[in-house]
């Protein structure tokens, strides 16, 4: 009798549990399209000096059109959240447009994201209804743990004959930034918490990999990935971040691409199909810029939404309403574009100071002729003023909470110096108003906005002012402002003064 060697039993033992199981050497090619914190961005952004204009739906469609014919069965078109506050076109409508296009376009799924809020639950129930993909939220909860009326916390999508999870998770930041109590009734649990019960689960349910479609940050996804095990890949937003390398995190990769749809973000993966786990993908080129110059294509359809919208006001929205002698930049700390909108609240009012969050002014405008699209793409949020009487040692508690956030306010009335080595609570060296030295107990009347008066961005000593005063929208403060005073040339000036 022969004897067959060893090593040939072994290779023969290879082949034929390969022949007999196709799936454990098959793997699944995927594409994973994604955008995050759009903002209502559906018309493209004008390029600097002559350059061609980047970003805008019609052309992001296209771009989508593209990247299916290549992969056709086996992509994925995903929202990280924040899609619809940010610009005329999409704030006047309620975000109906951004909503029709996403439809047009296909998306699989859309993680709720805190400004998808910034309008009340009922818009935000508008919305969801009229979207023809799932809004995903695992994670905000009333206080029976019930979710969001509609709103899923996860889904499963079958590509290729292969099972992906889709997990949605928001940033608890939720609460305070947007408006406190447009979410009144509702908490955001930690991710800690809510995550590995539902990864067990899509797993028992037979997916492969896993994806949490996350609105928490970067910074927050690398912890999440640290912290939670079984997570695949992490499509994040909030953070506004181009990931223009893959993060890896133990064997959780994370993406994310930018904002105002300036980037699309492009990951072609492998999948092993027994395990569902990746096992090839790209390390870096996994952002596209949306280019949007006249030779470049969009989508006819999409196009033809924006266009129904954008010809309802576009007369209105294109005058001039305003001119700068210089470019209107915004920065942490203070900032000559933080200066003039705080200077408008000011005069407004006539308050001795006015203090407004930096997350509140969306964006910046160069030197020359100012739209009032421009104005409403600066400060989108429909906040109004209000004015209080505050302490000099309230206003000084503010500046300190201010301090711990990298510079988050922008001033007016006031100068503050700060030593940012100095242990937490006293961090503020100097405070004048009206370039005198604060009295700690002295009344001084100031103007912030609505946000922050009851509490937003973690400031809660606004909500201890009295005698608070609600005023104009802070959008027409600043528009009277430009009208009296045009052209105007705001400079830094030492108002907000950081030692090193």
């Amino acid at each position: 009798m022969t004897r067959i060697p060893a090593v040939l039993t072994a290779l023969l033992f290879v082949f034929a549990s390969s022949f007999l199981s196709p799936s454990a050497a098959e793997t699944v090619d995927l594409t994973l399209l994604h955008i995050n914190d759009f903002h209502g961005n559906l018309l493209p952004k004008p390029g600097k000096e002559g350059k061609p204009a980047t970003g805008g739906m019609a052309r992001i469609a296209q771009m989508v059109a593209e990247e299916r014919e290549k992969n056709p069965g086996g992509t994925l078109l995903l929202s990280a959240g924040d899609m619809f506050q940010g610009t005329p076109i999409s704030n006047l409508f309620r975000g109906k447009p951004v909503i029709e296009t996403m439809n047009r376009m296909g998306f699989d799924a859309m993680t709720v994201g805190n400004h998808e809020f910034d309008w009340g639950m009922e818009a935000f129930q508008d919305l969801r209804k009229a979207a023809a993909f799932p809004f995903l939220s695992a994670n905000i909860v009333d206080e029976r743990g019930a979710l969001l009326p509609g709103v899923k916390p996860y889904i499963l999508l079958r590509k290729k004959g292969l099972k992906i999870a889709v997990i949605g998770i928001t940033t608890p930041e939720t609460h305070y930034a947007t408006k406190p109590g447009n979410l009144k009734g509702y908490r955001v649990v930690a991710v800690e918490k809510s995550l590995p019960a539902l990864i067990d689960k899509v797993r028992k349910e037979g997916a492969g990999p896993v994806v949490v479609l996350s609105h928490l940050g970067l910074d927050e996804d690398r912890e999440m990935a640290s912290k939670v095990a079984g997570i695949d890949l992490i499509v994040g937003g909030h953070s506004h971040t181009e990931v223009k390398t893959t993060v890896v995190v133990g064997t959780t990769l994370i993406v994310q691409a930018g904002y105002y749809g300036q980037q699309l973000g492009v990951l072609n993966i492998s999948v092993d199909a027994a395990s569902g786990r990746i096992v090839r993908y790209p390390e870096k080129r996994i952002l596209r810029k949306v280019k949007a110059g006249p030779n470049d294509p969009v989508d006819d359809a999409v196009a033809g939404i924006i266009r129904k919208y954008d010809d309802q006001i576009r007369e209105e929205f294109g005058r001039t309403v305003g001119e700068t002698r210089v470019d209107l930049a915004k920065r942490p700390f203070e900032s000559n574009l933080g200066n003039l909108v705080c200077d408008a609240m000011r005069k407004a009012t006539g308050a001795d100071a006015a203090i407004q969050n930096n997350g509140g002014i969306r964006t910046t405008i160069p030197k020359g002729k100012i739209t009032l699209e421009q104005v409403f793409m600066l400060l989108p949020f429909d906040n109004n003023l209000m004015t209080m009487d505050l302490t000099g040692a309230q206003i000084a508690g503010i500046l300190e909470q201010n301090a711990k956030t990298d510079g988050m306010l922008q001033v007016s009335g006031l100068k503050v110096v700060y030593d940012m080595k100095a242990p937490e609570g006293s961090r503020v060296k100097e405070l004048a108003v009206g370039g005198k030295p604060a009295d700690p107990s002295r009344i001084y009347r100031v103007t912030t906005n609505d946000f922050l008066a009851a509490g937003g961005d973690r400031f809660g000593i606004f909500r201890e002012g009295k005698n608070a005063v609600i005023g104009d929208n802070v959008r027409d403060a600043f528009l009277a402002y430009l009208e009296k005073n045009s052209p105007v040339s705001p400079r830094t000036e030492g108002r907000i003064v950081v030692t090193p």
